[in-house]
């Protein structure tokens, strides 16, 4: 199959995985009990649509703590068909053990199919509200932040809690449910009674109108009772990047002692990989923003297990920070731009077969996003199958992210797996793409091929 000339050839991520134990230094490593950054500081000053106003809330002095390690169990197929989700064991002696699940767009909260508004209303769209908000819910003034207005929104408490989560906001909610949500918080009371509300059945649910004066308006759970949105002033921190444009379709090269991490941010997702002696130990993606001078990600694939959250800091300088509260870890990279073109998950929706050493595979890409994924060896029946995985899919950039929920062999299957792509030309018959590579990061064997093409009819 000949690739389109006009993109770089992808470059090859090894698939031989270097598995190293963690520093507890590391600001990616689950074994760091990582913190949240302070966003304000006495230099902070404004941009042009960001004053500087200090902080209401008041600091504290308690320990802070990091969210849960979702542990990175593999998959299985059961009778049900129900697949097994990882656990999440958490880092607080507060938390219990939960059901990890990611930040994909294919497992984020649904909004309700409809909501009821005051005459003269209207459901919020995310472009419809501010930057930062002043809320107060089950009696704590909290801030809610939307960043870039992509699908990451936050609440915060000003040294006490982060609780971010990915929606599509939908008829104007934001659901946060325990599990779909990452959190870093302190043991405090206030912080106490919004995680008692978190860990309701359903969570807890925020929901914008816009009233008949074009006022912003919310409401908790439902309630018929609207009340005003208080805009919110955010300093923005001397030296540190405040909005996500500036990162966008850049690669952070960083480096830290011995080991390389590269930060890759697309439009409104991210993937990190970390290798040590030129070879990749392990790597998470997810979806991320920068909100109140802080570089938010929320993970939805990992190869290995990780936290619900992580919180840096972007310098000016080409830097990237991580504190835990008492010490800073920064790290220098190199910037450049990405290179490679983004791709359209419609193009790889359909039917796609390849072979490789003797092995016939079957890749079938839903416009649900779901995925199904067949390798037989002869005849295809079931006494020859050799591979089965099923699971989730999307395209961050120019990469397919994949979700295995299901797999033939679960105690040899990663859980997730990503990979760069490049589409083939045009078949002018059904003038749709002839086929693709898929420059992949799976170490399973029996291994997935590198390029896939359109099955042929009479």
């Amino acid at each position: 199959m000949i690739m389109n000339k006009k993109k770089l050839l992808a470059f090859l991520v090894s698939s031989a995985f270097l598995f190293v134990g963690c520093n507890e230094d590391d600001p990616i490593s689950p074994n760091n009990n990582e913190t949240e950054i302070s966003s304000s500081s006495e230099e902070d000053d404004c941009d042009s649509d960001e004053c500087e106003v200090k902080s209401s809330s008041s600091k504290t002095e308690d320990k802070k703590s990091s969210d849960s390690k979702d542990d990175d169990k593999k998959s299985s197929d059961s009778k049900d068909n129900k697949s097994s989700d990882s656990k999440s064991e958490s880092n607080s002696s507060s938390s219990t053990k939960d059901e990890a699940k990611s930040s994909s767009s294919a497992d984020a909260p649904k909004s309700s199919s409809s909501v009821d508004v005051p005459a003269g209303a209207h459901a919020a769209k995310l472009a419809d509200l501010e930057k930062n908000y002043e809320l107060k819910i089950f009696d704590q003034t909290v801030y809610l932040s939307t960043g870039s207005k992509q699908g990451l929104v936050a609440l915060r408490i000003q040294d006490e809690l982060w609780l971010v989560t990915y929606t599509d906001f939908a008829n104007g909610e934001v659901k946060f449910v325990d599990g779909n949500v990452g959190k870093q918080y302190a043991e405090t009371d206030g912080v106490k009674k919004i995680l008692e509300q978190l860990k309701a059945k359903d969570g807890f649910t925020l929901s914008f109108i816009v009233d008949k004066d074009n006022v912003v308006k919310y409401a908790v759970n439902g309630s018929k009772e609207y009340s005003e949105a208080v805009k919110a002033s955010v300093a923005v921190t001397k030296g540190k990047i405040s909005k996500a444009a500036d990162i966008q379709n850049k690669i952070f090269e960083c480096t830290d002692g011995d080991t390389t991490r590269t930060f890759t941010f697309f439009d409104n997702s991210y993937i990190v990989e970390n290798a040590a002696g030129g070879k990749v130990a392990y790597w998470i993606g997810g979806h991320y923003d920068i909100q109140r001078s802080t570089l938010l990600m929320r993970p939805a694939y990992y190869n290995k297990p990780v936290y619900s959250m992580y919180a840096y800091s972007v310098g000016s300088d080409n830097t990237i920070s991580s504190s835990n509260g008492e010490t800073t870890t920064t790290m220098n990279c190199k910037v450049e731009a990405s290179e490679y073109e983004y791709e359209k998950a419609s193009d790889f929706v359909g039917e796609w077969q390849a072979q490789k050493d003797g092995v016939e595979w079957k890749f079938t890409l839903k416009a649900d996003g779901t995925y199904e994924l067949l390798a037989f060896e002869g005849n295809n029946n079931v006494g020859s199958n050799v591979e089965r995985k099923s699971g989730s899919w999307e395209i961050y950039g120019y990469q397919l992210m994949m979700h295995n929920k299901g797999c033939l062999h679960p105690d040899k299957c990663t859980s997730s797996i990503h990979g760069q792509l490049q589409t083939g030309p045009i078949d002018k018959a059904t003038n749709k793409i002839s086929g693709f590579s898929f420059i992949h990061s799976d170490p399973d064997t029996p291994k997935i091929p590198t390029s896939f093409d359109a099955p042929q009819y009479e």
